[in-house]
């Protein structure tokens, strides 16, 4: 188990400036956008999104706190190479009381992690989360107006009970339906965050659901909300990523019904193959199973015109009764699914106050070697088309290939991230296509490579020496 000395925060800090400034275009040349099969940056690479979920401001963890979120926690995760962080927020908390938006919460508690996620190279997916679905039912999310005098149990009958009512028009004191106050909330977010590239993406809401009648729940609930709330989001001219997720029922590999939703699309569903992303599963480690919900949510996202990008995975972190190695194997097989199909994610969860399903504990500490499999060389921005990603992590062998884009004309230079310290201790070899140019850049985490535009294909290959 690695630990993490937050007293050397400040002796990072230069060389971690250094990989954010390169690491991810968006920050200073334009917003990222789903073009429906990529995410590309604005000069036309392609970004491969990979990072975790920061959470904690969804539950109250916040700053002046005993334990709040802190600048150390990126460093950290920068040097992990995280490129993008899914972070949760409550409407609870930006919705006191019923038409009252509180834009000093965005301000006090949400502003300071994206300054973080911007010094470190960082884009945010700013998510509007709910478990069990608000404090009157024993969770987190909707606020507590919304549930005065029904009688919800504090439990996750009354979370789902709850959300029922809210997707059939449940009123609000005022009269308005609880939907619609939500949709003021998303709508005073766009606003203050539409001149901001760091936030990348907007995601409606964490694992919807109706499960008192979960037929029709899509086409008729779901996907009509999603179209009012791009609506929104287009009026209030935020041009952010709309990151849509289907029902949490997808959690145990029932199909979405997907249908298209429009441009600008990231389809972000929860992949805990076997699990359901409960802490009481464990993943048996059959890859067939992983590949094949991969293969599933690839043509989920397909049917919706999106991009995939799964929103959560990963499992139990506890060392005892075995969910630790267990959950290892499950994020080795997820991320070699992401690897063959290109695309990426964020990884359930880093709490800065340790929490069940968290890659680190209070202090810091690496849990068993979750993070050595999470921090495997990645391509961050590729100029041109991927074709094939595959990392060893027994071997340390990384090899990436790439086509040039005959739709449009793509600068340099495509950027690899790469651990060196933690993967290549003794150093590395790399290897191009002759005429590819490959500069090692141990100080930033990266390999740059500039290609022969002449050439078709281009493929890096990075080995331990």
């Amino acid at each position: 188990m690695r630990r993490f000395d937050r007293g050397r925060c400040a002796r990072a800090l230069a060389v971690l400036l250094t990989i954010a400034a390169a690491s991810l275009a968006s920050a200073r040349s334009g917003r990222l956008r789903s073009d429906d099969t990529w995410i590309r940056d604005a000069a036309g690479r392609i970004v491969l999104l990979r990072g975790i979920n920061y959470s904690g401001l969804e539950f109250g963890n916040f700053f002046g706190a005993f334990h709040p979120p802190e600048e150390a926690d990126f460093v950290q995760m920068a040097s992990w190479g995280v490129n993008v962080v899914r972070l949760p927020v409550a409407w609870h908390y930006l919705e006191p009381e019923p038409n009252r938006i509180d834009l000093d919460h965005l301000r006090t508690q949400v502003d300071p992690i994206v300054r973080f996620a911007r010094r470190y190279g960082m884009v945010v997916v700013l998510e509007m989360h709910q478990f069990q679905w608000s404090p009157c039912t024993g969770g987190n999310g909707a606020p507590g107006w919304s549930c005065e005098g029904r009688g919800y149990p504090r439990d996750v009958f009354g979370g789902w009970t709850a959300q029922h009512d809210f997707w059939a028009g449940a009123l609000a004191p005022d009269g308005r339906r609880l939907l619609d106050h939500f949709f003021d909330v998303w709508r005073a977010v766009a606003r203050y965050y539409r001149r901001e590239r760091v936030v990348a993406g907007f995601n409606f809401l964490n694992e919807p659901i109706d499960v008192v009648t979960p037929a029709g729940f899509e086409a008729q609930k779901l996907h009509p909300a999603y179209r009012l709330w791009a609506a929104i989001l287009r009026d209030e001219r935020a041009e952010q990523m709309l990151v849509i997720e289907p029902p949490v029922s997808r959690n145990l590999g029932i199909a979405a019904n997907p249908e298209p939703l429009g441009p600008n699309l990231v389809y972000a569903p929860h992949l805990y193959t076997q699990t359901g992303g409960l802490p009481n599963l464990q993943y048996d480690g059959n890859r067939a199973t992983t590949d094949a919900d991969y293969a599933l949510a690839a043509s989920e996202a397909a049917a919706y015109g999106a991009v995939l990008w799964v929103g959560e995975y990963g499992g139990n972190t506890e060392a005892a009764g075995g969910f630790l190695a267990a959950t290892a194997l499950a994020v080795r097989h997820q991320l070699d699914a992401q690897d063959a199909r290109r695309v990426g994610g964020a990884v359930w969860a880093y709490f800065p106050t340790d929490n069940t399903f968290s890659l680190v504990d209070a202090a810091g500490n690496e849990k068993g070697a979750l993070v050595d499999l999470l921090a495997r060389p990645f391509p961050q921005s590729t100029a041109g088309v991927p074709l094939a990603l595959h990392f060893d992590p027994d071997t340390r062998e990384l090899t990436y290939s790439f086509a040039e884009d005959p739709t449009r004309r793509i600068p340099d230079p495509t950027v690899l991230f790469v651990p060196f310290a933690r993967h290549y201790p003794e150093g590395v070899v790399v290897e191009t296509t002759a005429g590819d140019r490959a500069k090692v850049d141990v100080g930033r985490n990266r390999i740059v490579v500039r290609r022969d535009r002449e050439t078709p294909v281009h493929t890096i290959t990075v080995r331990p020496r």
